[in-house]
């Protein structure tokens, strides 16, 4: 789930979808069945899983300042999964 909530997720479905009037997005199942994922080790899944659980604990206490810098942390794990350089890092999170 981390990395369909992911900002490399967003940037791939805004990147490939439909766009609509107005800037809204139409995201069909279709869209994800060519996104590629990492390969995920045990030890990723261990790291995401205790990141997000973190996200979910401060969500219930409502401390969105705590919340976006672990979420940017998921993201900038899941981006390193990926390989990705500066430059590509640095346009996935240009949206």
């Amino acid at each position: 789930m981390a990395i369909l909530n992911s900002q490399i997720m967003w940037w791939y479905l805004v990147n490939t979808g439909t766009i609509l009037s107005n800037g809204y997005f139409r995201f069909k199942p279709n869209y994800l069945n060519a996104f590629p994922l990492p390969n995920i080790t045990s030890k990723d899944e261990e790291i995401l899983e205790s990141l997000v659980n973190k996200v979910i604990d401060f969500k219930k206490e409502n401390r969105t300042e705590v919340t976006k810098q672990i979420e940017q942390e998921i993201d900038n794990y899941i981006l390193n999964m990926y390989n990705l350089t500066k430059e590509e890092k640095s346009l996935i999170f240009s949206l």
